[in-house]
């Protein structure tokens, strides 16, 4: 597609999203004031009985591209309403699948989409520093909480990495993070005192590793400085 085509098509779509915005906007008002509620999260999902794995399902991807729905109460809720090993795995593959549809919209559409999506000084920046890594580095983007990971995604494609080594880092960062937080929800908070020591000493430990990558590569001269209140996702 010519790039002025897409211009003119990028466009089209933001005004239609503006225009759908503004005639639901009362119902937005509604889903934000849901969204950020955890015990209201957790009571719709299960009025949504059979349906309410694909409920969670398809919010946990809308997450992925709206920094407004905590991931991270969807988790915790999924926990709770249909137990660990279920909310792991719905939990899991849609934190999966929508990171890997964002890699995908950045390498296959470009900057153009990306842009739309994302304010294009923080991309920037965070492309200074994931500027030629690999496999290690995106997992820690995953992981690490100081990591925007949701749009280190659209970083991802933009970058030289190639689409086989992000799902590696895409999975083995999502099922790090979705284990613990799919089980605390199922436990209703409720964790040994095991549980906390045992994941204080591995987020050291990553913590560390980080530490040592960055000093070692010279990335801290690099890392953005303003750029820590971006959205985490299981």
């Amino acid at each position: 597609m010519h790039l002025s085509h897409r211009r003119i098509l990028y466009s089209l779509l933001s005004a239609a999203v503006l225009v759908a915005a503004w005639l639901l906007r009362r119902q937005l008002i509604l889903f934000l004031g849901w969204i950020g509620d955890r015990q209201a999260v957790t009571d719709s999902i299960q009025q949504f009985g059979a349906w309410g794995p694909a409920v969670l399902f398809l919010l946990m991807i809308l997450q992925t591209f709206l920094a407004i729905i905590p991931g991270h109460a969807l988790t915790l809720a999924g926990g709770y309403v249909f137990g660990f090993p279920i909310s792991l795995l719905i939990v899991f593959s849609s934190t999966v699948l929508g990171s890997q549809i964002a890699f995908w919209i950045a390498r296959r559409l470009g900057r153009p989409a990306v842009y739309r999506l994302a304010s294009s000084n923080t991309i920037l920046r965070w492309e200074e520093l994931a500027s030629r890594q690999g496999i290690l580095f995106f997992f820690l983007t995953f992981v690490l909480p100081f990591f925007p990971s949701d749009l280190m995604c659209y970083v991802a494609g933009l970058g030289t990495i190639s689409s086989f080594r992000f799902l590696i880092a895409n999975l083995l960062g999502r099922i790090v993070v979705s284990t613990p937080m799919t089980l605390i929800g199922s436990r209703s908070l409720q964790m040994p005192a095991a549980f906390w020591v045992a994941a204080s000493l591995f987020w050291t430990l990553l913590f560390g590793g980080w530490y040592l990558l960055t000093r070692r590569r010279g990335l801290f001269r690099s890392a953005p400085k303003t750029q820590i209140t971006e959205k985490r996702a299981p």
